[in-house]
């Protein structure tokens, strides 16, 4: 049974893949307000300090909504790329970045959520912290990682915006400002 629906992510994965020939926001990436004044630009995938090749369990609130959605999930130097779906394995949608174009496609969520909001936020977990406290930096944030206790956390002065909490099998994000958090956690 496990191995028939490891197969099923599979072939929706590459289903998704193909259809991402039909990418939005195609030719200039906007940048992410982390408030509402300060902007960052999203880093190259080459920024990425490790590699995910695995299904993940995405779980997460926005004031009274949550939602619970499976996500093979893939990032490397090169792309970051998450295909999202419901338990019985339909897709839900689909997010894309290769450094120069990024893509979210989903009836799932408002249309009108820019990928570049999403991938700051697994760039922010996943990308490596030096990097990640220049470009905070020059728009006059403030960014701190902790790697013994593994936090992560984005300041505006000394007003708390985000934090990132990183385990072995799990990531939590926790955005202040916004009134957010999700969770990608490896699915066993």
């Amino acid at each position: 049974m496990k191995r028939n629906f490891f197969c099923l992510l599979i072939i929706t994965s590459a289903l998704l893949a193909l259809s991402c020939a039909s990418v939005k926001n195609a030719g200039g990436l906007k940048p992410v307000y982390i408030t509402n004044s300060k902007k960052i630009n999203l880093l190259s995938p080459s920024a990425c300090s490790v590699n995910v090749d695995e299904v993940q369990l995405l779980t997460g609130s926005f004031g009274e909504t949550s939602f619970s959605l499976i996500s093979y999930t893939q990032i490397d130097e090169n792309t970051i790329s998450l295909a999202l779906m419901n338990d019985f394995g339909t897709d839900m949608g689909s997010l894309f970045y290769d450094g120069n174009t990024a893509s979210f496609d989903s009836a799932y969520f408002p249309q009108n959520l820019p990928a570049e909001y999403i991938l700051a936020d697994i760039q922010n977990a996943y990308y490596d912290a030096e990097k990640l406290s220049a470009i905070y930096s020059a728009s006059h944030l403030i960014f701190e990682s902790e790697p013994l206790q593994g936090t992560r956390r984005i300041y505006d002065g000394k007003k708390l915006i985000e934090e990132i909490t990183i385990s072995q099998s799990s990531i939590l994000i926790k955005n202040f400002l916004r009134g957010y958090s999700y969770t990608l956690e490896t699915a066993h």
